[in-house]
């Protein structure tokens, strides 16, 4: 987790979020199970692209607001295009709390499967987990090095952290040595 907080601020829902993305800014929400009811905020686009770009979809992320800081996860990211936001949903989250999370899957040793002549073909690039916020990884580094022609990786084949629920179904394939052409 970072320690720089992000600044937001809050947000009338009578504002109308066509002007609020004209001039900068896009709207968002904090929510969260012990916040009595979300609130919404707004973020300075080039604020939300550096938060997006420097954290992953299971990243715990300071957020400020009015001096009160929350930690987060990013929930949802709505977009009109590649790159342009349209609405930001952040889960506000305490320690030892048990969420859901989509965590990105990372894999290295790609460079010996290419010295094969092999190459790696990816399905899905997240797994979903149940657990504490604070034992479910923010990425799943896998090591694919040893792979060899026409070996599978499922879900199944990953380890997970103790105490780490995965809701991905386990003979969810998630990726196929091949050779190349």
């Amino acid at each position: 987790m970072s320690n720089v907080a992000f600044k937001v601020y809050e947000r009338n829902t009578k504002e109308n979020k066509k002007k609020l993305r004209k001039s900068g800014l896009i709207p968002a929400v904090i929510f969260g199970e012990f916040l009595e009811e979300s609130i919404p905020v707004k973020i300075c686009n080039a604020e939300l692209h550096r938060l997006l770009r420097k954290n992953n979809s299971g990243s715990i992320i300071p957020i400020d607001l009015d001096n009160k800081r929350f930690n987060c996860v990013v929930k949802e990211v709505q977009k009109i295009s590649a790159d342009e936001i349209l609405h930001v949903n952040f889960q506000s989250v305490q320690p030892n709390e048990i969420i859901k999370m989509r965590i990105p899957i990372k894999y290295v040793g790609q460079e010996n499967l290419e010295s094969k002549r092999l190459i790696l073909e990816t399905f899905d690039p997240f797994i979903d987990f149940q657990g504490d916020v604070e034992k479910i990884p923010e990425t799943l580094e896998i090591d694919v090095s040893n792979m060899n022609c026409e070996d599978k990786l499922f879900v199944e084949d990953v380890k997970i952290p103790e105490g780490i629920t995965v809701l991905t179904d386990p003979k969810s394939l998630l990726a196929v040595v091949n050779p190349t052409l």
